[in-house]
């Protein structure tokens, strides 16, 4: 099945949470850090011209052509638009085109758990799974589609190719990495760079309001279809773990070394993972917000330190996300959080 766990967690859609336990994924680790400490990156038309790849240089194609070869992280190469303008984007969220200036035309992502869902405006909800005849209607002249290069992915990518010229990138990659490759397939490299300069600036300033002690540790717990789930390095503990921000616990530390997105814990172990501070995390309005709610209740919850000393936040599970706009609003929401 199309990652199902990825989908989940990135999103915290909870629109397919049965089918979420027994899928698996493989992104690398390596995006654990990546987004907080590196600086932050059917074919129509005769006429081609060579084009970087993904780690490719900065040239771009002539402004004469219509269309470029391309190849990608998987190693497949296509013939692609030098700046296609209809532009479907499956298996991620719109944040990381909609943060490059780019709205995809159609998305299978779509749903209420967005802190952005205004700028969702007209894009086509596609459906997952995909529905092939609505995705042909739109006439794309590109498909983008997020891939950790897996079997699943490699069947969705097959069936895409027969509609239109089809990339693939890397999931698993740190924001960063994967927005400044996003914008290289789209033509739009210097827009990566912009947004990464003034992220890193506003981020610089929330960093040094906050004043994080060193050594000063956090973890984020998620309620979820009746469940509690611990993050390990993904999603928003990719922008706590900060190299100025918070430290993962030791328990915490242990999932990221083992490239664990997340583990499902029974609330009798949520104390083991606890840091200094908490971020405890549902939908609004849904049985899952009301468990959370419970738990707050609860004997054990209340044992823990962090609670005690009145440094838990209890928010929406829509700020679960690493995509670029979502990580730029967060940097006014997280002082808030933390009553600075």
């Amino acid at each position: 099945m199309f990652n199902i766990r990825y989908r989940l967690l990135s999103l915290s859609l909870l629109l397919i949470i049965g089918s979420m336990l027994s899928a698996c994924g493989s992104d690398s680790a390596k995006q654990s850090t990546d987004s907080t400490s590196q600086s932050p990156d059917s074919a129509s038309g005769s006429s081609t011209t060579s084009a970087p790849s993904s780690e490719g240089d900065s040239s771009t194609a002539s402004g004469e052509s219509e269309t470029r070869q391309y190849k990608d992280f998987s190693g497949r190469e296509a013939t692609i638009p030098v700046r296609p303008q209809k532009v479907i984007l499956l298996g991620d969220s719109p944040g990381d085109m909609l943060a490059l200036g780019v709205k995809p035309i159609g998305n299978d992502f779509l749903g209420e758990a967005y802190v952005y869902k205004s700028d969702l405006d007209g894009i086509v909800d596609i459906g997952f799974p995909h529905n092939l005849e609505k995705i042909m209607s739109l006439e794309p002249d590109l498909i983008l589609q997020s891939s950790d290069n897996d079997a699943s992915d490699t069947e969705v990518y097959e069936k895409m190719t027969k509609i239109a010229p089809t990339v693939q990138y890397n999931r698993g990659a740190g924001t960063y990495e994967r927005l400044r490759e996003i914008a290289n397939i789209l033509g739009v490299k210097q827009s990566a760079e912009d947004w990464i300069t003034r992220y890193e600036s506003k981020a610089q300033k929330m960093w040094d309001k906050l004043d994080i002690k060193e050594g000063e540790t956090a973890a984020v717990y998620l309620s979820l279809a009746g469940r509690y789930y611990v993050m390990g390095g993904y999603s928003l503990t990719l922008f706590l773990y900060d190299p100025q921000g918070f430290r993962p616990t030791a328990k915490v530390q242990e999932l990221i070394d083992r490239n664990e997105f997340f583990v499902e814990v029974s609330a009798e172990v949520l104390p083991d993972y606890a840091g200094d501070h908490i971020f405890l995390l549902s939908l609004p309005g849904t049985e899952d917000e009301k468990v959370a709610k419970e738990l707050m209740e609860s004997p054990i919850w209340k044992t823990i330190p962090a609670v005690k000393e009145g440094r838990v936040t209890v928010g929406d599970i829509s700020w679960n996300a690493s995509d670029p706009v979502t990580m730029e609003r967060i940097l006014d929401e997280l002082p808030k959080w933390l009553g600075k």
